[in-house]
């Protein structure tokens, strides 16, 4: 059992790190201990400035708009006491912090004190400052903290603002063992998420994807014995960031109220919408030409995405999404691409209750099989084909009670791997690349995970977007690449390199930019079997 101190300045927490200490205290390979300062850092003067109280208005104002349309976002400031987790487990400490507020140490009775409870590991919960002296070294793995941010850009604060202010893609964020360099600590788990379109959203987001992972981690350590390795440290050429002056959170308030006004005109005025389309050219992925494709188009009310094309019994079929806006559920139709200019659009062959997209298909004993994305029933489910390319049955579930997202199965190195984009949280699907293999078959076999999951934490590049180059023993995998505000801004294609049941490896081979047809924002998908290549991208369209 692992003994781990959580330092606090207040029982008093937010709801994340609350559900954070619920967690553990839940585990039986963790006994917790909590370290308890007497007193708060006094306020510094930045604080106090003008420039911080106008970004206070601002984001306050900000948070109460937002909060009567999202119940995260009015969720998101709610407090909840951690006494219950308590006890007699209390170390009260005397924290002496400096004049400036923003350093803090504790006299060496305290550290003696702390040392007596032979801790494995303290957790900085919500207690502040940056810390110094011996109170680093007082358990045997240090202080773990999170740094919301990409410290390799990103160093002070506030968290999750200055990825909006520049209009990010990514807003990263950081679990550390502390240092006395400020958001300078030894990285033992980098990731991000995609960048909401206000800070208010973004931070929030932020909160409730890094914590659970926090959680998984000191769980994880608990069990195994040891935490993951820490990079390798690099310089960093930076300044420390601070609360926006006025000038700048001015620009920011200018900036959000066009997004939002621009959303609301095109949503509620124009009745315009993202729609998502699908598009074909009689070539090979690596030499296709994408604007001179055949774009198909879409019924009313609809839209096609994650094409996936294959050629059967004399036929050559893409099956895609086929998304309705009035009941807004997702199915799969089939399309016949009868030449290298003619389609007909077949119809639906998989409708569900919820909603199911990403109709990737693979081969077994020359039966043809769909793993389409299923997340909303929390399962990866399996059909098979009974009569091509119409007749399709629900088979199985390869995994139970898991949130995953397109899902990918092929055959390399004499095994059958699975990859797809798994969420903890089951809202965060771009950040997390996994991957499970086999020995046996695909159907019937013991999925493994592989060592190393996850594979790949970067929402720039973690969720599949479609594979080609399987029947050159090649491996390309499409990567989606989320834009700041925007959902599916590009993709890029990466030929996996090293695939084994403890190493991955990939290289990316280029970009694949919405440049090809007129007036489209963006593309996320793109596959072919060598033959043809499908690929989709979408437009801003009244519907």
């Amino acid at each position: 059992m692992k003994r781990i101190g959580i330092l606090l300045n207040s029982t008093i927490s937010n709801r994340y790190l609350y559900k954070t200490i619920n967690e553990l205290s839940n585990s039986r390979d963790i006994e917790l201990f909590f370290l308890l300062n007497s007193s708060k850092s006094k306020k510094r003067r930045l604080y106090n400035s003008i420039s911080y109280l106008f970004f206070k208005i601002v984001i306050t104002i900000e948070f109460k708009i937002l909060s009567i349309f999202f119940k995260d976002i009015k969720e998101h400031y709610k407090k909840k006491s951690i006494k219950p987790f308590i006890g007699s487990k209390i170390l009260k400490l005397n924290p002496i912090f400096s004049k400036s507020g923003l350093f803090v140490e504790y006299p060496s009775e305290d550290i003696k004190n702390i040392k007596s409870l032979e801790l494995d590991l303290i957790i900085r919960g919500n207690a502040e400052g940056i810390f110094k002296g011996d109170i680093l070294n007082s358990s045997k793995e240090g202080i773990l903290s999170f740094h919301h941010g990409d410290n390799r850009w990103n160093r002070g604060g506030p968290a999750g603002f200055w990825e909006v202010y520049q209009k990010r893609a990514t807003t990263g964020f950081i679990i550390q063992i502390l240092s006395e360099e400020l958001d300078g600590g030894k990285v033992i788990f980098r990731s991000n998420i995609a960048t909401k379109r206000s800070y208010t959203e973004n931070i929030a987001f932020l909160y409730s994807e890094s914590y659970p992972l926090m959680s998984k981690l000191i769980i994880d350590y608990a069990v195994n014995g040891f935490l993951p390795i820490a990079e390798k440290p690099i310089p960093y050429s930076g300044t420390i960031l601070k609360v926006p002056i006025l000038l700048e959170t001015f620009i920011y308030m200018s900036n959000s109220f066009y997004i939002f006004s621009i959303y609301f005109i095109r949503r509620f005025i124009l009745q315009k919408r993202d729609r998502w389309s699908v598009a074909f050219i009689k070539k090979d992925w690596n030499s296709a030409v994408l604007r001179k494709g055949i774009e198909i188009k879409t019924p009313k009310n609809r839209f096609f995405a994650d094409p996936f094309i294959i050629k059967r019994e004399g036929k050559t079929v893409c099956f895609v999404e086929d998304y309705s806006y009035k009941s807004k559920l997702g199915s799969i139709s089939a399309i016949e691409i009868l030449d290298e200019k003619n389609y007909n659009i077949l119809g639906y062959i998989i409708k569900e209750s919820f909603h199911i997209s990403f109709p990737y298909i693979f081969e077994y004993k020359d039966e043809l099989y769909m793993v389409p994305e299923t997340s909303k029933s929390k399962s990866i489910r399996l059909y098979k084909c009974i009569e091509f390319p119409m007749k399709w049955e629900y088979q199985k579930d390869l995994f139970e009670n898991i949130n995953a997202t397109d899902t990918m199965i092929f055959y390399h190195n004499n095994m059958w791997w699975m990859m797809f984009s798994h969420s903890i949280t089951g809202k965060n699907y771009n950040s997390q690349l996994v991957a499970y293999y086999t020995k046996s078959d695909p159907i019937n076999g013991n999925w493994i995970a592989h060592k190393n999951n996850p594979l790949i934490n970067d929402s720039a590049i973690s969720r599949n977007g479609g594979i080609m180059g399987l029947n050159s023993n090649r491996i390309i995998r499409g990567r989606q690449k989320q834009g700041f505000n925007i959902y599916g801004a590009s993709l890029t294609l990466a030929e996996i390199t090293d695939l084994t049941i403890s190493s991955f490896t990939e290289k990316e081979i280029c970009k694949v930019t919405p440049n090809f047809f007129s007036n489209i924002k963006g593309n996320h998908h793109f596959h072919s079997n060598g033959e043809y290549t499908v690929y989709d991208y979408f437009r801003n369209e009244i519907l």
